[in-house]
């Protein structure tokens, strides 16, 4: 994706020839400032996970190190290399899987907490409801889901952006928002990266359950 030209998404894109390319502009090498956010604050407790869209696994492998179980997915052939290389130098092994996550949900399993960067504001253009749907699989009652999404103050050339009324339209029919605020996304070619939200959600618990 080229940082200067604007993103329109109208289907799936092809990742793995974005990361053959070379190094995507939402690769920084670090972990997101928006995860870390929550973790400091210490809004989540280490627990069973799933990152969606991992990329080349800087958030995966934090996780690990903090003590999270992480299924880490991408269907990049070259994103997942990536990963599995920085988290043998760093110690920390996330389980990398090489998927289509919408192929890889139906038999995941549920987990305690499922995170993308990015992902959501992406696919809610072409396939949301599908993505509804692979949320709904991969977790239960009780369960938190955290999205870092451009908002819509975000500059032109950059990921897709949504508003806060979207979030809520989107990811509101299917988990209660728990944290709706704002946050950098940050970007290789752009110092302070763009304006973003931190929406941090749950998916309900069954009437007469604690």
């Amino acid at each position: 994706m080229n940082a200067l030209t604007e993103t329109v998404v109208s289907g799936p894109l092809d990742w793995d020839a974005i990361y053959r390319e070379g190094t995507p502009s939402w690769e920084t090498g670090v972990p997101a400032a928006g995860l870390l956010h929550v973790l400091d604050e210490g809004w989540l407790r280490p627990s069973v996970t799933l990152e969606i869209g991992c990329g080349t696994g800087a958030d995966a492998v934090e996780l690990v190190k903090r003590g999270f179980e992480v299924t880490a997915v991408d269907n990049s052939p070259t994103a997942i290399e990536r990963a599995r290389a920085r988290a043998e130098l760093e110690d920390a092994l996330p389980r990398f899987v090489l998927a289509d996550i919408f192929e890889f949900a139906p038999t995941a399993g549920q987990f305690d907490f499922v995170y993308d960067a990015g992902f959501y504001h992406f696919v809610r253009n072409y396939d949301l409801n599908r993505y509804l749907d692979v949320l709904w699989r991969v977790t239960r009652p009780g369960s938190l889901y955290l999205t870092l999404a451009a908002a819509s103050e975000a500059a032109e050339g950059g990921p897709p952006r949504v508003t806060k009324r979207q979030i809520y339209h989107d990811l509101g029919r299917l988990l209660e928002i728990v944290q709706l605020q704002r946050c950098r996304l940050e970007s290789r070619f752009q110092k302070d990266g763009q304006p973003a939200w931190l929406c941090l959600m749950r998916r309900p618990m069954l009437p007469g359950t604690v």
